[in-house]
């Protein structure tokens, strides 16, 4: 009898346990859905995540970032594969620890304003530090902390458009490592804020294009160029000069 009640108790744990896991991605999907929204002041959406609960191997499909208000490009960044390595077990403690995360061929679309740029306005939308212990932010995840041994952008693509032309920009893969190691665990803000602003000097340092190539590859590739066509198209290149040079004030 006792045999046979204990039986039932473990196969009772086990369902239980398999039903955690069942949910275990649907949980990640929207912790980063709602708690990357609060924190960045835009809208963040994830298309899936894949999560082993045994071995914390994981992968997350299209997370996309939509621009600040004010700018019109739908995305400031479409990440459509993310690889990671966590301690699943930390999800549901108040530090997260990650082992490592690899982006893969995202794409950045900036956009500038008079007095800033898109990455700017989602610095500035980013909560001081102390400003996550609100029983709000405690409600919505937000008061969690992060350590990140190593994070890793590869082949990332700068987009800057203007009008009739944009501008591709090959960044160099950036590296960081030991978020949050140093002087503790860190805020989810402060994760972010290092991750934006090490992705900001890899952008100020970039080899920007040449803009009178970029003026007569757009010139040859219009049939025919007529003077307000011709117009038209030098608008829109000085534009995104100015844009080119605002990456670099």
């Amino acid at each position: 009898m006792i045999k046979k009640i204990l039986l039932t108790f473990v196969v009772l744990l086990i369902a239980i346990a398999a039903g955690a896991f069942l949910y275990l991605d649907s949980i990640v999907t929207r912790g980063i859905e709602v708690v990357g929204s609060r924190v960045l002041g835009t809208n963040v959406t994830v298309d899936s995540v894949a999560l082993s609960p045994l071995g914390g191997q994981g992968s997350i499909a299209d997370l996309r970032i939509a621009n600040p208000a004010g700018f019109n490009a739908d995305h400031v960044f479409e990440l459509g594969y993310i690889s990671l390595s966590l301690d699943v077990s930390s999800i549901f403690d108040d530090v997260i620890t990650i082992e490592s995360i690899t982006i893969a061929q995202p794409v950045i679309t900036y956009a500038s304003r008079i007095t800033t740029d898109n990455i700017r306005a989602l610095l500035a939308n980013l909560p001081a530090s102390g400003d996550g212990n609100s029983s709000s932010s405690t409600d919505t995840g937000t008061s969690k902390q992060v350590v990140i041994r190593e994070l890793i952008i590869l082949n990332p693509q700068l987009t800057l458009s203007a009008g009739l032309v944009s501008a591709p920009i090959q960044l160099p893969d950036l590296v960081l490592r030991d978020i949050g190691t140093d002087l503790g665990a860190v805020s989810i803000a402060e994760a972010l804020r290092v991750i934006l602003s090490a992705l900001r000097a890899s952008i100020l340092q970039a080899d920007l294009p040449n803009l009178d190539l970029l003026r007569d590859s757009i010139e040859n590739s219009v049939q025919e160029t007529t003077d307000q066509t011709g117009r038209a198209i030098d608008d829109a290149v000085d534009n995104l000069g100015n844009r080119l040079r605002g990456l670099r004030n």
